[in-house]
């Protein structure tokens, strides 16, 4: 592995630290509700959407292209998502 790349990982690390704890303090009961499952739900379809933004986002870190349109990550003070 290439030293520079162990700094991505652990960015990607702390994007996942960060956004357990934005779900912990503002998901509600998401984690037993499971309504991602639900055919038609709304819920499904943001599920797809964010699990489809995942791996564009994994394309992009594996293939080291800049995302123009995306806001780079910053840490968020706010109740708003970690990776606004």
């Amino acid at each position: 592995m290439k030293p520079d790349c162990i700094q991505d990982l652990s960015d990607i690390e702390r994007r996942i630290r960060d956004t357990s704890e934005w779900l912990k303090n503002n998901g509600g009961d998401f984690s037993t509700e499971q309504r991602h499952l639900d055919e038609g739900s709304q819920e499904r379809v943001y599920w797809h959407y964010g699990y489809l933004v995942a791996l564009k986002d994994m394309m992009r870190f594996l293939t080291r292209e800049e995302a123009s349109s995306r806001k780079s990550y910053k840490q968020d003070t706010t109740n708003s998502s970690p990776l606004s």
